[in-house]
């Protein structure tokens, strides 16, 4: 009987250990990719040239602009290879003013913004899990700077 309890609260113990670590981990991810694009705005300001962050469901690529070549050029090197995203958490993101322009226009640009002189377009990115959680926002109104909270607090 003794055997049995402790089995029982070791596996309760540990399945409360795991959804914990899943729960930082998003935290953590969140946090991150709140700093890489504080980063790339800073970058994009430095070298006065624009920045953008691609957005798919599933993964974040940063770009910058080259003038020269009238393309976007990948940045795969640290510190913007990428946000190490917990399993299972789908990203959208939300920006305002690309609407604006046509739609064959809008697929080619990053789906965020980061101008040389510092502003961004103002946008809502959304990191929900696909276990019962809230899901994190991050968000900038274009001038502040990117905050990373969960959306409760919102």
């Amino acid at each position: 009987m003794v055997v049995a309890m402790v089995a029982i609260l070791t596996g309760t113990v540990i399945l409360g250990f795991t959804g914990a670590d899943q729960e930082q981990r998003l935290r953590g991810s969140a946090e991150q990719l709140a700093y890489q694009i504080e980063l790339a705005r800073q970058y994009a300001l430095q070298r006065n040239r624009e920045w953008g962050v691609y957005v798919e469901v599933d993964s974040v690529r940063f770009a910058e602009f080259d003038p020269e070549q009238e393309s976007w050029v990948e940045k795969g090197r640290r510190p913007f290879s990428g946000v190490d995203l917990p399993v299972d958490v789908e990203l959208s993101v939300e920006s305002e003013g690309l609407d604006q322009l046509p739609e064959s226009e809008r697929e080619a640009l990053p789906k965020i913004l980061l101008f040389s002189s510092g502003e961004v377009t103002p946008f809502t990115l959304t990191m929900e899990p696909g276990w019962e959680s809230v899901p994190w926002t991050l968000s900038s109104d274009g001038l502040s700077r990117v905050d990373a909270q969960r959306e409760e607090a919102l």
